[in-house]
């Protein structure tokens, strides 16, 4: 039964939220974190290819935390949104999440508010972190 600590649950769930494809090893925990360079032209192809080549010998060995689907992460902002006291910024973040692009109105608003802004890393940051849980836990179902 695989426990991870809070630090490694707080790296998993960055790195999902970057995008970055997350495995934990069964039997130990060991974490491999690997940035797809179809995806971030920054990320090093030759240490993704390892790592996936490292989970392709024993797939069934790794736990894939998947990214979190568009849909649940634009729950987390509504959810998010309804915990704001500001009623100015409340009208900007729902009106955000009804238009177009609205990861990016979001955030573009929240840039307004610096002090709700880093609130918000906060929420989502825990918001992702119980997504890590939730994820390792049925695992171990």
């Amino acid at each position: 039964m695989i426990q991870l600590n809070d630090h490694d649950i707080n790296e998993a769930a960055t790195a999902i939220r970057r995008g970055m494809e997350v495995y934990v090893h069964r039997a130990h925990g060991r974490m491999l974190i690997a940035d797809d360079p179809e995806r971030n032209v920054r990320a090093d192809p030759e240490v993704f290819e390892a790592i996936m080549q490292d989970v392709s010998t024993d797939p069934d060995a790794y736990v894939h935390i998947e990214r979190l689907p568009a849909p649940d992460a634009i729950k987390i902002m509504a959810a998010f949104t309804d915990r704001v006291r500001n009623q100015e910024l409340w009208q900007a973040l729902t009106y955000a999440l009804k238009r177009p692009n609205p990861f990016q109105n979001f955030k573009t608003e929240l840039r307004r508010f610096p002090k709700n802004y880093e609130r918000w890393r906060q929420f989502r940051q825990e918001k992702y972190s119980d997504y890590v849980r939730q994820r390792m836990a049925e695992d171990q179902d």
